[in-house]
Protein backbone atom coordinates (compact mmCIF):
# COMPACT_ATOMS: atom_id res chain seq x y z
CA UNK A 1 0.00 0.00 0.00
CA UNK A 2 1.45 2.84 -0.85
CA UNK A 3 0.19 6.95 0.28
CA UNK A 4 0.70 9.96 -1.98
CA UNK A 5 2.22 12.86 0.29
CA UNK A 6 -0.79 14.35 0.62
CA UNK A 7 -2.78 11.27 1.89
CA UNK A 8 0.15 10.88 4.50
CA UNK A 9 -0.16 14.62 5.42
CA UNK A 10 -3.95 13.71 5.88
CA UNK A 11 -3.46 10.13 7.58
CA UNK A 12 -0.82 11.63 10.05
CA UNK A 13 -2.75 14.52 10.84
CA UNK A 14 -6.09 12.82 11.56
CA UNK A 15 -4.24 9.91 13.59
CA UNK A 16 -2.66 12.57 16.05
CA UNK A 17 -5.96 14.45 15.99
CA UNK A 18 -7.59 11.03 17.15
CA UNK A 19 -4.29 10.67 20.15
CA UNK A 20 -5.84 14.20 21.18
CA UNK A 21 -9.28 13.44 22.06
CA UNK A 22 -10.43 13.30 25.87
CA UNK A 23 -13.05 10.71 25.00
CA UNK A 24 -14.03 7.92 22.63
CA UNK A 25 -15.65 8.55 19.48
CA UNK A 26 -19.04 8.04 19.04
CA UNK A 27 -19.87 4.10 17.67
CA UNK A 28 -21.24 5.36 14.48
CA UNK A 29 -17.99 7.20 13.58
CA UNK A 30 -15.86 4.18 14.83
CA UNK A 31 -17.33 1.71 12.89
CA UNK A 32 -16.83 4.29 9.90
CA UNK A 33 -12.99 4.17 11.00
CA UNK A 34 -13.11 0.50 11.02
CA UNK A 35 -14.03 0.12 7.58
CA UNK A 36 -12.14 3.06 6.17
CA UNK A 37 -8.79 1.47 7.69
CA UNK A 38 -9.57 -1.74 5.94
CA UNK A 39 -9.35 -0.04 2.50
CA UNK A 40 -7.06 2.83 3.95
CA UNK A 41 -5.82 3.86 0.36
CA UNK A 42 -9.15 3.79 -1.35
CA UNK A 43 -10.60 5.80 1.42
CA UNK A 44 -8.19 8.13 3.13
CA UNK A 45 -9.84 11.23 1.25
CA UNK A 46 -12.76 10.71 4.13
CA UNK A 47 -11.32 11.33 7.04
CA UNK A 48 -11.23 15.12 6.85
CA UNK A 49 -14.70 14.57 6.39
CA UNK A 50 -14.92 12.52 9.68
CA UNK A 51 -12.96 14.98 11.30
CA UNK A 52 -15.14 17.63 10.35
CA UNK A 53 -17.77 15.92 12.03
CA UNK A 54 -16.70 16.62 15.78
CA UNK A 55 -15.69 20.13 16.39
CA UNK A 56 -12.94 18.91 19.06
CA UNK A 57 -11.30 16.34 16.61
CA UNK A 58 -11.59 19.25 13.85
CA UNK A 59 -10.06 21.69 15.91
CA UNK A 60 -7.18 18.52 16.79
CA UNK A 61 -7.19 17.87 12.71
CA UNK A 62 -6.73 21.15 11.57
CA UNK A 63 -3.46 22.21 14.14
CA UNK A 64 -1.98 18.55 13.45
CA UNK A 65 -2.17 19.40 9.75
CA UNK A 66 -0.62 22.86 9.91
CA UNK A 67 2.04 21.49 12.03
CA UNK A 68 2.71 18.96 9.49
CA UNK A 69 3.05 21.42 6.17
CA UNK A 70 4.96 23.89 8.03
CA UNK A 71 7.54 21.07 9.21
CA UNK A 72 7.65 18.63 5.70
CA UNK A 73 10.19 22.13 4.23
CA UNK A 74 12.76 20.93 6.84
CA UNK A 75 13.55 17.49 5.18
CA UNK A 76 14.03 18.50 1.61
CA UNK A 77 14.63 15.17 -0.75
CA UNK A 78 14.80 11.37 -0.14
CA UNK A 79 15.44 8.49 -2.17
CA UNK A 80 11.59 7.46 -3.71
CA UNK A 81 12.38 3.99 -2.28
CA UNK A 82 12.87 4.89 1.38
CA UNK A 83 8.93 7.01 0.70
CA UNK A 84 7.59 4.14 -0.24
CA UNK A 85 8.38 1.91 2.67
CA UNK A 86 7.81 5.28 4.82
CA UNK A 87 4.27 5.24 3.45
CA UNK A 88 3.64 1.42 3.69
CA UNK A 89 4.58 2.04 7.20
CA UNK A 90 2.84 4.97 8.01
CA UNK A 91 -0.12 2.87 6.31
CA UNK A 92 0.28 -0.20 8.37
CA UNK A 93 0.57 1.46 11.84
CA UNK A 94 -2.68 3.72 10.39
CA UNK A 95 -4.71 1.00 9.65
CA UNK A 96 -3.81 -0.82 13.28
CA UNK A 97 -5.54 2.31 15.06
CA UNK A 98 -8.42 2.44 12.90
CA UNK A 99 -9.30 -0.93 13.05
CA UNK A 100 -8.98 -0.86 16.73
CA UNK A 101 -12.00 -1.31 18.45
CA UNK A 102 -11.51 2.22 20.34
CA UNK A 103 -9.33 4.35 17.52
CA UNK A 104 -8.93 7.06 20.12
CA UNK A 105 -7.21 4.73 22.82
CA UNK A 106 -5.15 3.20 20.16
CA UNK A 107 -4.30 6.26 18.66
CA UNK A 108 -2.91 7.16 22.28
CA UNK A 109 -1.18 4.17 22.85
CA UNK A 110 0.95 4.35 19.78
CA UNK A 111 1.52 8.52 19.73
CA UNK A 112 5.17 8.15 21.35
CA UNK A 113 6.05 5.09 19.31
CA UNK A 114 4.13 5.81 16.03
CA UNK A 115 3.44 7.96 13.17
CA UNK A 116 5.74 11.07 15.00
CA UNK A 117 8.50 9.27 15.06
CA UNK A 118 8.33 8.01 11.65
CA UNK A 119 7.83 11.38 10.23
CA UNK A 120 10.64 12.95 12.42
CA UNK A 121 14.59 12.91 10.88
CA UNK A 122 16.29 9.83 13.06
CA UNK A 123 19.45 12.44 13.87
CA UNK A 124 17.06 14.73 15.53
CA UNK A 125 15.73 12.18 17.62
CA UNK A 126 19.02 10.47 18.28
CA UNK A 127 20.16 14.10 19.67
CA UNK A 128 17.27 14.62 21.16
CA UNK A 129 16.27 17.42 19.18
CA UNK A 130 13.08 15.57 17.42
Amino acid sequence: MSLNPQQEKILNAFVTALAHQDESLPPGLQKQLNAIGQNLEARVVELPTIAASLPSLNQAYQVALSDIQTDKGEHGATLVSMNQDHSTKISEHAAQILTDSDPVQAAQRHQYRGLGQIATNPLKRFFGRG
